[in-house]
């Protein structure tokens, strides 16, 4: 993979992998006026992360039999098509990792602390380490505007009003798993999708891990005010939560659905 691109190219990014087809990633016309604007927003699906043979495989850490996160895989590809046909705008996120970020540590990584050994390392010079920080190929998003991990609030203005008047998703790059502490231009850019939408927001969100980077995700937004569907049989995760509080907390402040019912909707 090559240096990561700016908002203002229109070249596929190397987050986005090799393989990236062009064209926009959402097909179909907007919602109804009345309807909220639907934003699909996946997270983390990389290669470190789904693959089993990645640097930091998302299974259960309590649990030496549990298979992880490529069970999930096939419902993450569904999910991704529905919102490529129903979704206003998409958002892919993505740890962008270089040595130095708070949350990586090759020595002594404890994720009770927070800290993990290295991953999904888009700041590596060495292109093995960057190919683990790129999306899996069977959802990789297509020609992706891209939102640096150093973006300004201006570059995330301008990447949500071209993702929105071009049609194309944007991959968020972030140095922690927390999209709005990793990503500082996060928050701008979601303010900025409904302004260019033109609309209030429902975000369905679908991803790894479910009980770090997707609830971040989730929570962040509910905290934000807006409206969220979680698809609970598209996330997997850690063991760091058990799953029913992780599904109540979401629940208790916005929707979660099954698959099934998403494609249903």
């Amino acid at each position: 993979m090559g240096p990561p691109a700016r908002v203002d190219s229109a070249a596929p990014d190397a987050a986005a992998g090799p393989d990236a087809e062009a064209g926009p990633d959402a097909e179909a016309g907007p919602s109804p006026a009345a309807a909220p604007a639907l934003v699909g927003w996946i997270v983390d699906v990389q290669e470190d992360f789904m693959n089993p043979a990645g640097r930091l495989y998302v299974r259960d850490l309590f649990d030496g039999s549990d298979p992880g996160a490529v069970e999930v895989i096939p419902a993450l590809e569904a999910a991704t098509a529905w919102m490529r046909a129903r979704c206003d705008a998409i958002v892919y996120t993505g740890d962008w990792h270089g040595l130095e970020d708070d949350e990586i540590d090759p020595v002594a990584p404890d994720p009770a602390a927070g800290t993990y050994p290295p991953h999904c390392m888009g700041r590596s010079p060495d292109a093995e380490e960057r190919a683990g920080a790129a999306v899996i190929a069977r959802i990789r998003p297509r020609d992706p505007v891209v939102l640096a991990h150093d973006a300004t609030r201006a570059r995330a203005e301008a990447a949500a009003r071209q993702a929105v008047a071009e049609r194309r998703p944007v991959f968020v790059q972030k140095t922690r798993f927390d999209v709005f502490q990793g990503n500082a231009s996060s928050e701008a850019l979601v303010r900025s999708l409904g302004e260019a939408l033109g609309r209030a927001l429902e975000f369905v969100v679908i991803g790894v891990a479910r009980d770090v980077c997707v609830t971040q995700a989730v929570d962040g937004l509910q905290e934000r005010g807006y409206a969220v569907t979680a698809v609970r049989d598209a996330t997997w995760g850690l063991g760091l939560e058990d799953e029913a509080a992780t599904l109540g907390r979401w629940g208790g402040r916005g929707r979660v659905v099954t698959l099934e019912e998403l494609l249903k909707r």
